[in-house]
């Protein structure tokens, strides 16, 4: 399949960074460049998140649709309650309640847990009973724990010169200078993602700006022109950092807030260390001379043009133990793989299975869906 061709966005971030350490490269992309295997070929709406309005971007459904054809049945809006655990300490049911208030149990050989890295240790920690006290694997006491996401430098700016955003996907190109070298014992990996989507991530604009601009009085072709003129230079830089695991970034059970099936809420600790922040503080400074080389040789823009912001990416991970033995393990680079699941097994639960991103060592600088995908895709054709 052909790659998804650079922006004209991203070839003036090459001209303005030409002869510098910021090297920008093209981004691979789980989105079609063709049409094929019933998903269209992308066309550039840049609005991939949360999906992709004509589903030519890859996501859990594609797989899903695959299973139904295959004889996979799918149960909508099915709420997992509780994981039964039988006297030779193997699972042997899950029990649950629909939105219309109707319940069940769903028996089988073969379980698999991979409600993401909060709705997992929840369900986990909730089932604990009197011959497992702590929860369903939790002899050690790490689920919940190592809580880990990849914290987020966000930075939005004019340019001098029209870039044209809002066209491709999200974005076609990054700079990956930084994922490896010295600097890595001081501060985390990180990676530059170049955004195609303007201020849409950090301002919800365009429509943001042509709300502002109109608040201002500007009405008809003077709205117009004006609107064309902002959203054709607008700049957005995003810098994922890695994340080590922190046994007291947690998930527990709220004691006192449930939902509405009775099942207490999730209860998060989480706090970034020095080592992110400053990861964050190099990427802030990064983004601050990118930003320079843009606007060529004039001023920066000031009064709120180029602004900074930090938060997370929204992609837990982690809040699980490494490995099957009840006591306290560290991370490790190698861990056992379920080959036709891509899955941690619970070692202590026989057929109970874990998705293997909630097991990750680290947090890198950017989710582990795709590599996972990947990988049971890899696994599954070899069988």
């Amino acid at each position: 399949m052909p790659a998804i061709p650079q922006t004209f966005l991203d070839e003036a971030y090459a001209r303005a960074l030409t002869g510098t350490e910021y090297e920008l490269r093209a981004t691979p992309q789980a989105r079609n460049s063709v049409s094929g295997n019933g998903r269209p070929a992308c066309c550039g709406n840049a609005s991939c998140i949360p999906i992709c309005p004509i589903g030519a971007k890859y996501d859990a459904t594609v797989h899903l649709s695959l299973a139904e054809r295959n004889g996979a049945l799918v149960h909508p809006q099915t709420t997992a309650m509780r994981v039964e655990v039988g006297t030779e300490g193997r699972v042997t049911a899950i029990r649950f309640k629909r939105w219309d208030g109707s319940e069940g149990v769903a028996s089988g050989k073969v379980f698999v847990h991979a409600a993401h890295a909060i709705e997992t240790p929840r369900l986990l920690l909730h089932s604990r009973s009197e011959a497992l006290p702590n929860g369903v694997a939790n002899r050690s006491g790490q689920v919940g724990r190592n809580l880990m996401d990849h914290p987020t430098q966000l930075s939005w700016a004019l340019s001098r010169e029209p870039v044209w955003p809002y066209r491709g996907p999200l974005s076609t190109s990054s700079i990956e200078t930084f994922r490896h070298g010295a600097s890595r014992k001081d501060r985390p990996a990180m990676r530059i993602e170049i955004g195609n989507d303007g201020w849409s991530w950090p301002k919800g604009a365009p429509v943001s700006t042509a709300a502002e601009l109109a608040r201002q009085g500007l009405r008809g072709s003077e709205l117009n022109a004006a609107l064309r003129d902002q959203a054709a230079r607008h700049a957005r830089l995003a810098s994922q950092v890695e994340q080590l695991p922190d046994p007291n970034n947690r998930v527990t059970l709220d004691s006192n807030e449930r939902d509405m099936y009775g099942v207490p809420l999730p209860r998060l600790a989480y706090r970034p260390d020095d080592y992110v922040r400053a990861g964050l503080a190099a990427a802030r400074a990064a983004h601050a001379e990118i930003f320079e080389r843009l606007n060529g040789d004039r001023a920066p823009q000031r009064a709120g043009r180029r602004r900074p912001h930090h938060g997370h990416g929204a992609h837990g991970q982690r809040s699980q133990k490494l490995g099957g033995r009840p006591r306290p393990s560290q991370p490790r680079s190698r861990q056992p793989l379920h080959p036709r699941l891509g899955c941690v097994p619970h070692r202590r639960h026989g057929q109970s299975h874990a998705d293997h991103r909630r097991a990750q060592p680290t947090f890198g600088r950017v989710g582990q869906s795709g590599i996972v995908a990947v990988i049971r895709t890899l696994f599954g054709a070899r069988r």
